[in-house]
């Protein structure tokens, strides 16, 4: 029988290598999203990426899941964009059914941030995604409101409740289905009947909200339907500001040829170096592209760049290898280095900064931020 440690460790590796079709995907829904949309098209498009970004979240989890040092804290988000955003996933979907589907977050409930927000998205994602699915007429309601303290809280300040309820309109779930609701594979006559799944959702949503020290349960309301309610517990505080779904930045300005900055493309995927030449074309730069740590070390030496992007994760020579033989040539020891990685984590920025490299961006790319590590490089920031 494998070793569940040998499990997880390649569960986390699959976690990683979806990262770059991920970001991939995000790159080329920003790069659409550069070019004129009319509203409608620019609503979809994000409702696009914040999906992207919600299986990015979940790629991210797996692979911190099975590292054995410290991690850092988890950066808090507000409970209340975490739901919107859930909701926004499923409102086409509600509405191609004819469904009403309504959102209300009770202005009190906006105060409270959670540290937990990747397994919060997925309960909500299950009971959204079950409560649109099984519902062929009426409704869909989401409500969140402030709920009271835990019953175990010592400390009031630091157990404070949110409720989060998803209502529908749908057939119901009877009390015998009910009995076995939240187990692995179970699914009820509803589903067996009409929607292919595999009976894993609620029970994953039981399980994570129970390590939340959250409750979860059915109520039935009288007028039909179901509900479903997550109790989880919160913090008072002020979430940081997240960057804008399409991070697009300010669309360059044509450079002249003695301003342009000309950049060295060095990753061995071939998608990655396409969408980030699109990216240097956007940004009035003029660029080559290498596939290998060695091609990049004979471009540099046979022609003058103003930066480098450089992935780390690369066959052969990697790029902190490549970085090392760079930084230790007096030719072209100056020249300033920007890693690209979809695995920052797992590398971490000081080891990347003592090994040459001005600036990090992490992978999936933001375009605004590489526009600006691009800027800083050049100004000698």
């Amino acid at each position: 029988m494998p070793d569940r440690d040998d499990e997880a460790v390649k569960l986390a590796l699959l976690a990683h290598d979806l990262r770059t079709p991920l970001a991939a995907m995000r790159l080329t829904a920003e790069l659409i999203g550069a070019r004129p949309l009319d509203e409608d098209q620019f609503d979809k498009l994000s409702i696009l990426v914040r999906s992207i970004d919600a299986l990015t979240a979940m790629t991210g989890e797996l692979v911190e899941a099975v590292r054995s040092d410290d991690v850092t804290e988890t950066p808090q988000q507000a409970v209340a964009e975490i739901v919107r955003d859930c909701a926004e996933l499923f409102q086409i979907a509600a509405e191609e059914k004819g469904l009403v589907f309504r959102l209300h977050i009770e202005p009190d409930a906006c105060d409270f941030v959670t540290s937990h927000a990747a397994e919060l998205r997925r309960i909500v994602t299950t009971l959204l995604d079950n409560a649109v699915k099984y519902t062929d007429q009426g409704s869909v309601d989401i409500d969140v409101t402030q709920d009271g303290f835990s019953a175990d809280a010592q400390k009031r300040d630091e157990h404070e409740c949110v409720r989060i309820s998803v209502t529908d309109t749908g057939s119901g779930i009877d009390a015998e289905e009910e009995a076995t609701l939240f187990r692995p594979f179970s699914r009820g006559r509803r589903g067996l009947e009409t929607v292919a799944g595999s009976g894993l959702g609620l029970w994953g949503a039981a399980c994570q909200s129970s390590e939340l020290g959250a409750q979860l349960r059915l109520v039935r309301p009288e007028a039909g339907g179901s509900r479903f309610e997550l109790r989880i517990p919160v913090q008072r505080g002020i979430a940081p500001v997240r960057r804008p779904v399409l991070d697009i930045p300010p669309r360059a300005e044509k450079r002249t040829a003695q301003a342009a900055a000309h950049v060295l493309i060095v990753d061995d995927n071939e998608t990655n170096c396409r969408l980030m030449s699109a990216l240097m074309e956007s940004f009035g730069y003029s660029f080559d592209v290498v596939h290998s740590g060695d091609d990049a070390l004979g471009a540099i030496r046979s022609k003058a760049y103003d930066a480098v992007l450089l992935d780390l994760n690369m066959p052969g020579k990697s790029g902190v290898e490549t970085a090392g033989e760079i930084k230790r040539d007096p030719a072209i020891s100056d020249l300033p280095l920007i890693a690209v990685t979809a695995a920052l984590e797992a590398v971490g920025e000081t080891r990347l900064h003592a090994a040459g490299f001005a600036d990090v961006i992490a992978k999936p790319l933001s375009p605004a931020d590489l526009f600006a590590a691009l800027e800083r490089v050049q100004d000698g920031g």
